[in-house]
């Protein structure tokens, strides 16, 4: 076989890998404008690509050529808005929506996340926080103006939706968790500052932020005893690991029979994806690594649960204090 045949062969098995044969052979023929006879020559390497084709077909399949021929050497990603004309907290809920829903319906999933900060998700099901969060998302991301937070700040039907959707997906998946105690220092810092700078249209809504952080560690509590989320019953293989080392990146590895992808920066609008197996099985084994060096704290564990919210009760007792004696200063 010529090294031409050879090559072909390669990429159209990768792109069956992918879509499935008949995809592969159907969507060429749209793409490439052929009939079937032409399609069947250039998988079967009798007639030689282009190299128009061959970017042709690599766009259409949305697939990297690194990953098709040097995937031990390139690593690519995507990055989800790139192409948005306008990028909205609804496009990026969206995105969330759109890449969950596959994993609740495949059989043998699996998801691996290992938090800098809390999981993403568990402040998705608490309305105040999700409120607060989505109004520095616009105001760092999409919105040139002051920011300003406003407890009558309106979730849209569809935002409303959505919040709730990915919610569903994730809780209903078995996933592991790794997670510091410190998981939860970025958002009192970002409630310090909003308050310092008035960013909080009325002393109200930090109230209530404060109150829904109390029962989000109130929730974490029972996840973790429990080793299930608290209303979601559908919830289930949940593991969460604890490691005071601490975790440098949010990294989401997802694996099914189907696919696996790597999510990197997944707490953020700026997040990326991978579908590169290599990277995958290099940050899966990382990642396996850092949970060798953890403890786990669902369901068993309890000396190590219990000191672990005990801190995370401390340094919410000295957030409140704290935030409440701001609000004193700059909002009475």
């Amino acid at each position: 076989m010529s090294d031409q045949t050879s090559t072909q062969s390669h990429f159209f098995n990768y792109l069956t890998a992918v879509a499935g044969r008949d995809m592969v052979f159907n969507k060429t023929m749209e793409v490439l404008n052929l009939g079937k006879g032409a399609v069947y020559k250039r998988i079967n390497g009798t007639t030689a690509l282009t190299a128009a084709e061959l970017v042709l077909l690599s766009k259409a399949f949305k697939v990297s050529l690194d990953d098709v021929f040097q995937s031990n050497r390139y690593m690519s990603f995507i990055h989800p808005f790139w192409k948005e004309e306008k990028t909205t907290s609804t496009n990026f809920m969206d995105r969330f929506a759109y890449y969950f829903k596959p994993i609740k319906g495949h059989e043998h999933s699996h998801i691996t996340y290992l938090a800098n900060e809390l999981p993403v998700t568990y402040y998705f099901s608490h309305k105040n926080i999700f409120s607060f969060l989505l109004s520095i998302w616009n105001h760092l991301h999409w919105d040139d103006s002051r920011l300003t937070i406003d407890e009558n700040m309106a979730i849209d039907a569809k935002m409303e939706k959505l919040r709730q959707e990915v919610t569903i997906y994730y809780a209903g998946s078995p996933v592991t968790e790794i997670w510091n105690s410190n998981m939860l220092s970025n958002l009192y810092q970002q409630i310090y500052f909003c308050i310092t700078i008035r960013a909080f249209e009325s002393s109200s809504f930090i109230t209530r932020l404060i109150r829904d952080i109390q029962s989000l560690i109130n929730e974490l509590r029972q996840t973790a005893l429990t080793g299930t989320r608290a209303g979601y019953e559908d919830s289930a293989g949940l593991k969460i690991y604890l490691n005071e080392f601490g975790n440098y990146a949010n990294i989401l590895l997802y694996e099914s029979a189907q696919v696996k992808g790597a999510f990197i920066g997944i707490d953020m609008p700026q997040f990326m994806i991978s579908y590169n197996p290599h990277f995958y099985n290099h940050a899966e084994q990382w990642i396996n690594n850092i949970k060798k060096r953890s403890v786990l704290i669902s369901s068993e564990g309890f000396q190590y649960r219990e000191l672990f919210f005990h801190k995370l009760d401390n340094d919410y007792k000295a957030f409140k204090d704290r935030a409440e004696k701001l609000m004193g200063v700059y909002y009475e």
